[in-house]
C-alpha cells in the first residue's frame, strides 16, 4: 500500500489532504488520529503505518474481501478493481525482488 500510495515519502501530502507514507486523509479519521497523538502524528511514520494498517483491516473485515477493503481504502469502490490490482501486483513485485535478494546471498 505504501509503494502505491505515496511511494514510501513519509511526508507525502495529496491534494485531498492524504498524510504520510499510508496517505491517510485526517478527516475521515479522527477519532483514530486524536488516540494516537494527533494530527501532526500523522506524519510521523510508525503512526501513519499503524494508522493505515489500522484502518485497511477494518475495510477488510467490513467487506470480507482483500480486494474490495483495497479498494474502500482508496475511495475507489467506482474503478473496479484496479486500485487493488495495483497494490496486489506492487506487492508480488516486491516479493520477486526479496526472493531474488536471497537467492543471491
Amino acid at each position: 500500500v505504501m509503494a502505491v500510495e505515496s511511494r514510501f515519502n513519509p511526508i507525502a501530502e495529496s491534494v485531498a489532504g492524504a498524510k504520510g507514507l499510508m496517505q491517510v486523509i485526517p478527516r475521515y479519521h479522527m477519532e483514530k488520529i486524536i488516540a494516537s497523538g494527533g494530527e501532526k502524528a500523522v506524519l510521523e511514520p510508525e503512526i501513519n503505518i499503524l494508522l493505515g494498517a489500522r484502518i485497511l483491516r477494518e475495510y477488510i473485515a467490513r467487506s470480507g474481501d482483500l480486494t474490495t477493503g483495497l479498494q474502500m481504502y482508496n475511495g475507489a469502490l467506482d474503478n473496479g478493481n484496479q486500485y487493488a490490482a495495483k497494490v496486489i501486483s506492487e506487492k508480488q513485485r516486491l516479493q520477486q525482488i526479496l526472493k531474488n535478494y536471497h537467492n543471491q546471498v
